[in-house]
């Protein structure tokens, strides 16, 4: 059976971070700390994990209950712009993984893209951000030619490494805060 998983990034109004926020920041601490979880990413530190292992540690805990993600942002519901990334059978954030690597998706609030930011959050995150995702034409090549072997797919991957940038920058200008997540819809 196929799916399609899809990193949804929502502007948030900071009411709506207030209310879901620490709930959020909760399943992502408790994620974070969970032994397993640490392990692999240790395992990932010293290239040891194939791509099933990998993808189970940049699912993050927000996709467990899509409809409790769908009760958040209704809160959300009416602020533009939003990002949408999808992938055919594997989470979108496995791609953007192994594209840039354990130090680099480290710059990435919250967990592989599950986050919840207050608006002062997205503004002070937005430096790091921008330069997580600033890749040169060389470096730009190679991180979609690892994040399409990691998905498995032909399909372009422009969206993973051009999505975040814009949506954390209309967020800042607008006084926003930002939530995060990897469903399977």
């Amino acid at each position: 059976m196929s799916y399609y998983a899809t990193w949804f990034l929502v502007l948030a109004p900071a009411g709506a971070v207030e209310r879901h926020g620490p709930a959020l920041r909760a399943q992502l601490a408790e994620h974070a700390a969970a032994p397993g979880t640490r392990a692999l990413w240790r395992r990932w530190e010293r290239e040891e994990l194939g791509f099933d292992e990998l993808e189970a540690l940049a699912s993050g805990p927000f996709g467990l209950d899509v409809e409790a993600m769908y009760a958040v942002w209704e809160d959300c519901a009416g602020l533009r712009p939003y990002g949408a990334v999808s992938a055919r059978n594997r989470f979108p954030m496995l791609g953007l993984a192994h594209a840039l690597g354990p130090e680099r998706i480290r710059e990435l609030p919250g967990w592989f893209g599950d986050l919840v930011l207050s608006p002062d959050e997205v503004r002070s995150t937005l430096p790091a951000v921008e330069a997580l995702f600033a890749l040169d034409g060389a470096a730009r090549v190679e991180a979609e030619r690892r994040a399409e072997q990691a998905l498995r797919s032909a399909d372009p991957v422009g969206d993973l490494f051009d999505t975040a940038v814009p949506i954390w920058r209309a967020a800042a200008e607008g006084g926003h805060g930002l939530i995060g997540a990897q469903i399977v819809p």
